[in-house]
């Protein structure tokens, strides 16, 4: 019995300085989208799921999307950390004249962040690439700087 409870500190204690925080929500601007609500909740150690929900505007229309992408995380440093993953995304625009698109993709990212230790503010910005299928079916690239609130 007393193995298996300082097993179970040890696993804590660890687990627990894998990562600075296990959930932030805050917003996110760049490509695509250029002020989309994001939230980014670890699932694991090192894993995480970041999502993304917004909308734009260009001189094509206007439209809206959401993004899910799963995380790998790597700590550096105190408060910094790095990632890569991947994940899909699904949007529709409105054009000019008042055509409908819908928008499907996959995507892939690698960032880097930091978490401040004395107040709960994360960090994060990142890169990668957009690969839209058809009927509008392109290459982009795109990344974004997020801001959010760290629930410890």
């Amino acid at each position: 019995m007393k193995l298996v409870l300082t097993l179970s500190i040890l696993f804590v204690s660890i687990w627990s300085f894998g990562q600075n925080y296990s959930t932030a929500v805050g917003i996110k601007g760049g490509y695509p989208g250029f002020g989309t609500i994001n939230a980014k909740h670890f699932i694991g150690t090192n894993t995480a799921l970041e999502a993304s929900l917004g909308g734009f505007t260009n001189a094509g229309g206007s439209g809206a999307f959401v993004m899910l992408d799963y995380e790998i995380n790597s700590a550096l440093e105190s408060g910094f950390s790095w990632y890569y993953g991947g994940g899909a995304l699904i949007g529709f625009t409105n054009n000019l004249d008042d055509k409908s698109l819908l928008h499907t993709g996959i995507n892939g990212v690698l960032g880097i962040e930091y978490t401040f230790e004395e107040v709960p503010i994360n960090c994060s910005l990142d890169t990668g690439p957009f690969i839209f299928f058809p009927p509008n079916g392109r290459f982009a690239w795109g990344g974004g700087l997020a801001l959010r609130y760290a629930i410890r």
